[in-house]
């Protein structure tokens, strides 16, 4: 069985004023329990869980289910630096820290018509109807709460798709409760647990050529179709980024280069989503059954053979963009195989010759009178070659 976990954002509608200083103070709350546990582990190595348990429940407001969340992420942050401790500082947790919910603990449910949550708080009295916040949804995140809550797939809604048949259950994993921009959102995971099937007859592949200038570009060598994505707009954000790191770094603004990377990081998150959703739609409308990726592992490694590409290759995740691309591929009932990437970049689709002068800059020309744009060329040829093991 393959297991595929996505997310569901939903925004609270219109939390009062007292939920949302309630909010903000189980946040700092439990920022400070994480720090807490750290330091505790830190001054006693042999103290157990149970133990810490006994500590926390001593000392906070906060619900036990709440506290044990707080300890188990603080010990696996301490566990993280015990085994890294002669490279890593010693870990700490920010005051604005994201607020963990057990996926026992935190319920959805419609109350006359509108969608509500429920999450353990430090309101007095158990979890009742009236202490349930109203929530946002469209329809991508109102499909999936269907489906989650009864069970049964929408077969009317767009984001149907009749490889979800092939889904035996679905599990709700851990909840989330964050603010962002001066609103509240719950966010959670939800694991679809798909049945094996067979492996299709072979039919048309997409072949996926990912680089810098280039971030991918997808061909199908059987049609001729392709679809690129240029790197200009996203090499201008890398760019700008550096550039800031180096002003705060000679500031040594510490706090400030932090934010500025998850910063970063959120954007290439971003457009890795909408890049690997686009080829995957690309790939169904060409009528694919396989996507093919290279097997770029230490890809790290080669940017000393790259002029002025050390920056990018290391601000760009090549790996985050192949796992979305991966799980989005699965969820439609697609196969992504992996090739050899050796010299695919100067390999003619057409003839098979390999040349470095094949390629001069953007250009690809073989001897044999075939052009093309050389990341197209490569696309094709990383549709038509063998699969190796992933």
């Amino acid at each position: 069985m393959k297991k595929i976990t996505m997310t569901v954002k939903l925004p609270l509608f219109r939390p009062t004023h007292a939920k949302q200083e309630m909010y903000r103070t189980m946040r700092s709350e439990f920022a400070r329990l994480l720090n807490r546990v750290l330091d505790i582990k830190r001054q006693q190595p042999a103290l157990n869980a149970k133990d810490i348990d006994h500590l926390l429940k001593k000392e906070s407001i906060l619900p036990s289910t709440t506290r044990q969340e707080a300890r188990k992420l603080a010990l696996s942050r301490y566990e993280e630096w015990e085994m890294n401790k002669t490279t890593k500082s010693f870990p700490r947790f920010k005051e604005k820290q994201t607020i963990l919910f057990n996926n026992q603990n935190w319920r959805l449910r419609y109350d006359n018509g509108r969608l509500k949550l429920g999450i353990p708080t430090i309101e007095k009295g158990i979890l009742t109807l009236e202490k349930y916040v109203p929530v946002q949804t469209n329809d991508y995140t109102e499909f999936w709460v269907q489906t989650l809550l009864t069970g049964e797939w929408d077969r009317t809604s767009k984001h149907y798709h009749p490889s979800f048949e092939r889904i035996i259950e679905i599990k709700k994993g851990q909840g989330q409760l964050y603010e962002k921009k001066k609103r509240w959102y719950f966010a959670f995971s939800v694991t679809l647990i798909m049945r094996e099937t067979e492996k299709p007859v072979q039919g048309k592949t997409v072949g996926v050529d990912r680089g810098l200038k280039m971030i991918a570009v997808a061909g199908c060598g059987q049609t001729g179709e392709y679809l690129i994505f240029h790197g200009r707009h996203l090499g201008h954000i890398r760019r700008n980024y550096h550039r800031l790191r180096r002003q705060l770094q000679t500031a040594k603004n510490r706090k400030a280069i932090k934010r500025l990377g998850c910063k970063e990081r959120r954007i290439v998150h971003y457009w890795n989503h909408v890049i690997s959703k686009r080829i995957v739609q690309f790939a169904e409308q060409t009528g694919a059954t396989v996507i093919k990726l290279e097997r770029l592992k230490g890809i790290r490694q080669m940017k000393r053979h790259w002029k002025r590409s050390d920056r990018n290759i290391h601000s760009w995740s090549f790996f985050d963009l192949e796992k979305k691309i991966q799980y989005k591929a699965e969820q439609k009932g697609l196969t992504v195989e992996y090739v050899d990437p050796y010299k695919t970049s100067q390999q003619c689709f057409r003839c098979g010759n390999v040349k470095r002068t094949n390629r001069r800059g953007s250009l690809f020309q073989c001897s044999c009178g075939y052009t093309k744009q050389a990341d197209v060329n490569a696309s094709f040829v990383i549709s038509a070659r063998p699969s190796i093991a992933g």
